[in-house]
């Protein structure tokens, strides 16, 4: 082998770790997440804050990984292929030649470019991948700083490639991707976490509940309130021997005030401040304990809502339906439990096993329609105006339910196993 072919040799192997580096920096710099770089470049790590530049201009430092990939993979096929076909071509004289010597120099062709495109493939591509994608923080650390210099370097050309680009994409109609335009939509974010809990990267309970924040700006306060029909709330003018009597019988700590009727509520009182002013012995009206309500309408979102009460520091909000009236209300409790699920609040020894119903297929008629489908693994179809499970019944009624009643809910048969007036109170499971 003379000098020349060893050159030539060694040249193709270095392009072929040329293209593997590019690759291995193209599916770094996409792959890394952007968080973990924030906070080393916070920590004083140099490099990141260079990693962190490239990601955040992650069009121009594509164009200079493609850039490299072409050059490396054109200069491997010049120098790599003519390289290796001339180690091969002797030996192989030296059996056929004698009898075909063109059929040495076409076989020691083809093993030549069978050899470089199994190194291009596998040293310059799918090894580099797997790396870049298994150790993406180590990766794009590695190759932030010879990456930054080659695109320096190459700038100019690869403004010009990427400006080509799009004016190419222009002729047709299209506009070219920017940085921004790469983020997920919020059912390829739902995808991801459904494989992610598949896979066993998150918990059930982690993934159900991004998945449920997803949801939660299309849920609204109508949806979560708790309904008219099921306030605790004592009039103004309730004297306050009357009112320690109704706090020690209540199943919440906080009591709504009204005057005159339900649709002009003025606020709430905390059991606390009751007991604190039975025990400070003096005289005290209802109304000076009050705390002003905060009205919403029924069709507030529900991030909206939270937001809200979290500016006001009120925990609780009087949803207003859209003729003027108490609809219901909605707490800071309701609009978390739209994330994690039922959150139960403290009550006295004996209190909360009395509310539990005595078998567990016995649902309450207020059941919210998404926890009944989360507890049947169905998807029920939606009725207009319907939120909870009484509901539903009286519409596929048609009619006002009556004790013994049964409907098919998602292939389910549900008998109404109680009525409180006109309201469905518990909804017993069949099958």
């Amino acid at each position: 082998m003379d000098v020349s072919s060893s050159i030539a040799l060694i040249a193709a192997v270095i392009f072929v770790l040329a293209n593997a580096f590019f690759v291995a920096s193209e599916f770094a710099i996409v792959a890394v997440r952007r968080s973990r770089l924030e906070q080393l470049a916070s920590e004083g790590n140099t490099t990141a804050k260079i990693a962190l530049y490239m990601v955040e201009h992650l069009d121009a430092y594509i164009a200079a990984c493609q850039l490299g990939i072409t050059m490396a993979s054109l200069a491997l096929g010049w120098i790599g292929e003519p390289a290796f076909a001339h180690l091969i071509e002797p030996p192989l004289e030296e059996l056929v030649g004698r009898f075909a010597p063109q059929l040495a120099h076409g076989i020691s062709i083809g093993v030549a470019f069978t050899i470089i495109t199994a190194m291009h493939i596998v040293v310059g591509e799918l090894a580099p991948k797997g790396l870049a994608i298994q150790k993406t923080e180590g990766t794009v650390l590695w190759v932030a700083r010879p990456l930054t210099i080659f695109y320096r370097v190459f700038r100019w050309p690869i403004t010009a490639l990427n400006a080509i680009g799009n004016g190419i994409l222009l002729l047709f109609g299209l506009q070219p991707a920017t940085e921004t335009e790469s983020v997920h939509s919020v059912e390829e974010l739902r995808f991801l976490v459904r494989g992610m809990r598949e896979a066993g990267v998150v918990e059930p309970s982690e993934a159900r509940i991004a998945t449920r924040a997803f949801e939660f700006a299309d849920v609204t306060a109508g949806s979560v309130m708790t309904p008219r029909t099921e306030l605790e709330a004592v009039p103004v003018d309730t004297p306050l021997e009357q009112l320690v009597a109704k706090a020690a019988t209540a199943q919440h700590s906080r009591l709504l005030v009204y005057d005159g009727d339900l649709d002009n509520i003025l606020g709430d009182v905390h059991v606390h401040d009751i007991l604190r002013a039975v025990y400070a012995r003096r005289p005290v009206k209802l109304r000076d304990l009050i705390r002003p309500a905060l009205l919403v309408p029924e069709s507030k979102p529900a991030d909206d809502l939270l937001e809200e009460m979290r500016k006001a520091r009120r925990p609780i909000a009087v949803v207003v339906d859209e003729y003027g009236g108490t609809a219901g209300i909605v707490t800071i409790e309701d609009l978390v439990e739209v994330l994690v699920g039922p959150i139960e609040e403290e009550l006295p020894p004996g209190v909360r096993e009395a509310m539990q119903p005595e078998e567990p297929q016995v649902l309450d008629g207020l059941m919210r329609l998404r926890e009944l489908e989360e507890m049947l693994g169905v998807e029920i179809e939606e009725e207009d105006h319907v939120e909870t499970l009484g509901g539903l019944i009286m519409a596929r009624l048609g009619r006002i339910p009556q004790e013994g009643d049964e409907v098919e809910i998602g292939g389910h048969k549900l008998r109404v196993e109680k009525m409180d007036g006109m309201r469905v109170d518990s909804v017993r499971l069949l099958n």
